[in-house]
C-alpha cells in the first residue's frame, strides 16, 4: 500500500485556477492544413506542479497543435509572443474540447497575438505511424480475418503500438505474410482518404 501511495504522489497533478484573458470554449484547429498559425490570441494559462516541477498550461482560439488523443502523442513545437518571445511547447493535451499547450516558461507578453509553430518534421513522423496502424489493421483482417478488430494504439514519431483481437498466437508464417502485406500496401502509395472532425 505504501508503494501505490508513492506512486499515486508522485503522479499527482496541482493545477492552479485558470487565468483568463478571452473567453474560449473550442478551440479552432488549424492543423489539417498548416503547421503554423499567425494571429492566436491568448484564452487563459494556468499553473501545473507534478513531480516537484512546475509547468504552466496554455489554450489558444485557435491553434494547428494536435492534442494527444486516441493513442496518438500531442505535438510539440513553440510559440512566439508579440514581443518576440519564444516558448517551447513540450507537449499537447486535449481536456474539455480544449487544446491545452504544455510549456515551462509562461510568456511575458500574454495580451498580444502569438504565432505558434508546430514541429513539422515530428509531426510528419507520427502522421505516418498514424496511417501505418490503418494499414497494419486492414493486412491483418485479409490475413488473419474480419473478426480482427483494433483494441488500442499508441502513435508516436519512433514507434506504433496495434493493439487486437485474435482467437490464437500469429504464427511466424501469418506475421511474414502481414508484414509483406503492410510494404505492398505502402509501395502501393494509394491517394489518402482523410477524415476530418
Amino acid at each position: 500500500q505504501k508503494q501505490k501511495d508513492r506512486a499515486r504522489n508522485a503522479t499527482a497533478l496541482e493545477s492552479g485556477d485558470w487565468v483568463e484573458f478571452h473567453h474560449c470554449d473550442n478551440v479552432v484547429f488549424t492543423g489539417y492544413d498548416q503547421t503554423s498559425s499567425e494571429g492566436a490570441s491568448l484564452a487563459r494559462h494556468r499553473t501545473v506542479k507534478a513531480k516537484n516541477k512546475v509547468m504552466y498550461q496554455l489554450v489558444f482560439d485557435r491553434t494547428p497543435f494536435y492534442g494527444e488523443m486516441g493513442g496518438q502523442i500531442g505535438d510539440t513545437g513553440y510559440i512566439v509572443s508579440g514581443s518576440g518571445e519564444k516558448i517551447n511547447i513540450i507537449n499537447t493535451i486535449k481536456e474539455n474540447n480544449l487544446t491545452i499547450h504544455i510549456a515551462e516558461h509562461i510568456p511575458g507578453d500574454c495580451e498580444n497575438p502569438f504565432t505558434l509553430v508546430v514541429d513539422a518534421e515530428r509531426r510528419q513522423k507520427i502522421a505516418n505511424n498514424h496511417t501505418a496502424t490503418h494499414l497494419l489493421h486492414k493486412a491483418l483482417r485479409e490475413i488473419l480475418g474480419t473478426h480482427v478488430e483494433q483494441k488500442g494504439s499508441y502513435v508516436s514519431d519512433k514507434y506504433f503500438r496495434f493493439d487486437f483481437s485474435h482467437f490464437e498466437k500469429m504464427s511466424d508464417e501469418e506475421i511474414d505474410r502481414v508484414e509483406r502485406r503492410v510494404n505492398e500496401l505502402i509501395r502501393l502509395d494509394s491517394p489518402l482518404d482523410e477524415k476530418r472532425d
